[in-house]
């Protein structure tokens, strides 16, 4: 964390505008010569003085006169304390202050005589900062100045912590509040956006980690430990805060936090002496704390640790949870009280309390916050159990197990067992955190004396290594491990199972046969190792088997993928999210198998709760796979502006730990969401977007790349380069079938190069692509998919010229995907029918079909089907009205012509006649407009035209010449 310099801390408040707005309401009452009561209420740190020095700023730039004063603590009970103090202090300047004598007390009396002279002239503005440490005399004062208000224009500010303000005060304002002589200003703590604002001022530098989006996690956490408190945020900046050592540290520099602290530290100073103890004990044994542990860290009897926690509570210090527990006010204070206590007051404090907890079977978790003071004393007790904490977390928050990992390897001897099994735990975790280079380190060093460990753990080093090669898109040295490892395996004796490390092996094995885009060769791996069914409630054999069943509906078995998928969805759901954590793969693999399957609402559920078992967000590489997945499914459900959300995040996160295929595929699933958002006034941007995705991906053959792929081709397709799109199926992956290559999706993908090639005018292609489709989708028999297949079948038919049997196929694939629970591919196949329906059913039937697909375009913020069913409707008007309005020539000559012309060639002229040019004509047929001028040409020499202005007088369509 780099330095933070005071003047940092200057600048305008944030997020107090609605407070300054009232501040501005009452110098408005002064300078029209009224007077107002003021109070500013809030919790420590939260901003009252600063809001106070707004207000002085505005009374002085008032012509006001101005007074300010400040109660120190301790003033109520210091024996040479002035009576009145802060009202003395705060009228040095009175001219009438003189006449009561050097040390003279103020009474109410003179109080108020001398701020009716205060206010003569332009007013007067009396400012009073920590009101809740006032002498009695002082409150006396201001009890009467609030019940009974000084006439004139004279302000009276007071601001306090209502906590520990004196009783009659907080009455005698309560009473101004509801009768309304007192304007009360609640000051509330910042919202995570205002702190990370600040974060942003006062920090002057990224905070961790170098990318954007894990800077804005840190900053949000950051906030978060602060409470909303600017003053606590100022602490822990100071601090260097840390994540990884949060809530158990505020940070690497103890020392910067004692001094940004000066203000708390002095409080603290004034405690009687057991109260002093008694905090530094609570602050060892952590919040919330018993006062029995506090008795017996502190070795004071329970009496007065009774007592001292009575003090410590009125002073706010310390707040009572139930019957028998205590907190700090904040969790800062509690760290600040920490590192206030000496270092021998610390290392015996530790001590006693790792002793008490450690009799109590307390988890190593626990522990652990008190063993790392114990290091470099007592590093036999100590080392053991951060390493037992590590185990014990590692699932759910791995930053914790990397950081204590890290500390006890400090301590272990090199070489042998014990050693290797942490360092093999602090890899596991530094992958989790995204730390992958340090967790390769680390453990190739493991593998480097492989030889010496027992299989069980030497197979957990190969795993380890394997999973960060495989995160790093090293395949194929991932491969290499993974193989190595499993000629390790013992033998399987018949009936048997392997044991839970061999089981992981080749589920690691297995995941990056997945990830290559090879499932068969990762289902044969798994069905031959491994009996899914020994351990049906273990984490890694239920990941296993979800990871199976993935494989199953990626390479189009559905039939059992429905059958597995049931089983393991039970499995998943009966699983603790501590037991799940040990596997949080298997939310992603089940999520995607049900995304496969068209089980999108399950999908999404499983998915999101993969994201929360995987720490929040600490797993990232299992946190990138969740977020790809759940803006996959929200692409294909129609929910693009969540799509584009996610796709975000995942893009963001995949840059910052490093994952181009992640970015890439990230990349194609916003662009396949903005392309229908955003539609034609975008298209030069979203074109690049899928452009960049592609090249991203491309040099790889991994289910990542080919995901990817076929999104691009479709936001190719829609963005009118129907041959980007072939060439991003047929080319891009090394000459891969994109489509070929990912049975689960085939149906729809060999749809869009059906389409595609139709718009090139290449029917041969498309009826191939068709028929592969349609194949594709029978062996399948899933519903969005077969809609695909029957789609591009009915935009053949329409090509071929036969519009009646184009509708009732178009009609059928609408309705699929609507059954399907796929809303937006509903609406382009209801657009696209249009021309059908108009050439089969006549202008009202095509009305219908643009209005529903007009309909269901604003429902989704689709602009771009609305922009499509818009000129599309312009279109089949402008046909309309020519063939009602123009006058034709005699029939028999007409037909003589249109005798002549194809069907193909007659639909081409009639478009032409109607006003439309070339390239409108290819978009409404799904012909390129190569083909369209083709077809012209041939009609022009059979006509005997010369031109396409002249083709109104003899079709009939009085659309007048366009030019192309």
């Amino acid at each position: 964390m780099p330095l933070i310099s005071p003047s940092r801390f200057d600048g305008p408040l944030v997020e107090r505008d609605a407070e300054v707005a009232r501040l501005e309401q009452v110098v408005s009452l002064l300078r029209s010569g009224r007077g107002a009561i003021l109070e500013i209420v809030g919790d420590p740190g939260l901003g009252k003085t600063s809001l106070l020095a707004v207000l002085a700023g505005m009374v002085a730039g008032s012509g006001a006169r101005l007074a300010r004063g400040h109660a120190i603590r301790g003033d109520a009970v210091r024996a040479d304390a002035v009576p009145g103090q802060i009202l003395r202090s705060a009228w040095e300047e009175h001219p009438d202050l003189a006449r009561l004598g050097g040390t003279g007390a103020l009474d109410p009396q003179s109080a108020r005589a001398l701020a009716t002279t205060w206010a003569d002239g332009a007013g007067g503005a009396v400012l009073l900062d920590d009101v809740q440490w006032c002498d009695p005399r002082s409150v006396e004062i201001a009890v009467r100045l609030v019940r009974n208000p000084v006439p004139g224009p004279f302000l009276l500010a007071l601001s306090h912590r209502p906590r520990q303000t004196n009783p009659a005060l907080l009455d005698a304002l309560d009473d101004g509040v509801r009768i309304g002589t007192v304007t009360r200003i609640v000051v509330p703590p910042l919202t995570p956006d205002a702190m990370c604002e600040l974060v942003g001022r006062w920090s002057g530098a990224p905070a961790a980690y170098g990318a954007a989006e894990q800077d804005e996690t840190h900053d949000r956490r950051l906030g978060d430990a602060a409470g909303g408190s600017p003053r606590n945020l100022r602490i822990l900046l100071a601090a260097g805060w840390d994540p990884v050592l949060w809530p158990f540290r505020a940070g690497g520099d103890p020392g910067g936090l004692v001094r940004e602290a000066a203000a708390l530290t002095s409080e603290l100073d004034l405690l009687s002496a057991d109260a002093g103890a008694v905090l530094r004990a609570a602050a060892i044994l952590g919040d919330p704390f018993r006062p029995e542990d506090v008795t017996e860290v502190c070795d004071l009897p329970a009496d007065r640790v009774l007592a001292a926690l009575g003090e410590l509570s009125q002073a706010d210090l310390v707040r009572q949870r139930g019957h028998s527990e205590f907190a700090f006010r904040d969790p800062v204070l509690g760290h600040v009280v920490h590192e206030h206590a000496s270092l021998s007051e610390q290392s015996v404090g530790h001590r006693r309390a790792l002793d008490l907890l450690a009799g109590r079977q307390t988890a190593a978790a626990v522990l652990a916050r008190h063993a790392e003071h114990l290091l470099g004393t007592d590093s036999g007790t100590a080392a053991p159990i951060l390493a037992r904490a590590a185990a014990e977390v590692v699932a759910r928050d791995p930053a914790a197990a990397a950081h204590w990992s890290g500390l006890a390897l400090d301590y272990i001897p090199h070489g042998g067992h014990a050693r290797a099994e942490v360092e093999i735990l602090r890899a596991r975790a530094l992958i989790a955190v995204g730390r992958l280079d340090e967790a390769r380190t680390l453990v190739h060093e493991v593998l480097g004396h492989v030889s010496e460990l027992p299989w069980q753990i030497a197979l957990r080093a190969y795993g380890a290594a394997a999973d960060v090669e495989r995160l790093l898109c090293r395949y194929s040295e991932a491969e290499a491990i993974a193989a190595t490892a499993l000629s390790l395996l013992p033998a399987r004796e018949e009936g048997g199972s392997l044991p839970i490390e061999a089981v992981m092996m080749v589920y690691e094995y297995a995941l990056v046969q997945s990830l290559r885009g090879d499932h068969i060769q990762a289902r044969e791996v798994i069905r031959n190792a491994v009996d899914t069914s020994a351990r049906p409630v273990h984490p890694t054999e239920i990941a296993i088997r979800c990871l199976e069943v993935c494989q199953d509906a990626y390479v189009g078995d559905v039939a059992v993928a429905l059958r597995g998928m049931q089983q393991c969805a039970a499995a998943v759901d009966a699983l603790a999210d501590p037991q799940a954590g040990q596997s949080p793969e298997m939310f992603v693999t089940l999520g995607t198998g049900e995304l496969y399957l068209e089980r999108f609402d399950d999908a999404a559920r499983h998915l999101q709760r993969g994201l929360k078992v995987a720490g929040g967000g600490a797993q990232l590489h299992v946190v990138l796979h969740g977020l790809l997945g759940l803006a996959a499914v929200e692409l294909f459900t129609g929910r693009l502006e969540t799509a584009t959300q996610w796709a975000v995040q995942a893009e963001k996160l995949a840059t910052a730990i490093g994952s181009q295929e992640g970015a890439g595929l990230a990349k194609a699933i916003r662009a396949s969401a903005t392309i229908w958002t955003r539609g034609q006034r975008d298209l030069p941007e979203i074109l690049a977007l899928a452009e960049s995705a592609i090249a991203d991906v491309e040099s790889d053959h991994s289910w990542w790349a080919l995901s990817a792929l076929g999104l691009a081709s479709q936001v190719q397709l829609l963005g009118g380069d129907p041959e980007g799109a072939l060439r991003t199926m047929l080319e891009r992956a090394d000459g891969q079938d994109v489509a070929a290559a990912q049975p689960a999706l085939e149906p729809s993908l060999k749809g869009v190069m059906a389409l595609a090639a139709l718009r090139c005018g290449d029917l041969p292609a498309a009826r191939r692509w068709t028929e592969e489709a349609e194949a594709a989708a029978a062996r399948l028999s899933l519903t969005g998919q077969t809609a695909s297949a029957i789609r591009a079948r009915a935009a053949l038919h329409l090509a071929d010229g036969h519009p009646d049997l184009a509708v009732d196929l178009f009609e059928r694939a609408a309705d699929r995907f609507d059954r399907a629970g796929a809303p937006i591919q509903r609406a382009w196949t209801q657009a696209m029918g249009a021309a059908a329906a108009d050439a089969a059913q006549g202008h009202d039937a095509a009305l219908v079909w643009l209005d529903a697909a007009s309909a269901a375009a604003d429902a989704l913020g689709a602009l771009w089907v609305r922009e499509d069913t818009a000129r599309a409707r312009a279109e089949l008007q402008t046909l309309q009205t020519g063939r009602t309005d123009t006058k034709q020539p005699p029939r028999s000559d007409a037909d003589a012509l249109l005798g002549m012309l194809s069907e193909r060639e007659r639909e081409i002229a009639e478009l032409a006649a109607a006003g439309l040019r070339s390239r409108e004509i290819a978009q409404r047929l799904f012909l390129s407009p190569r083909t369209v001028e083709a077809h012209l040409g041939r009609v022009y020499r059979r006509l005997g035209v010369s031109s396409r202005g002249e083709l109104p007088r003899i079709i009939g369509n009085g659309g007048g010449e366009a030019a192309d």
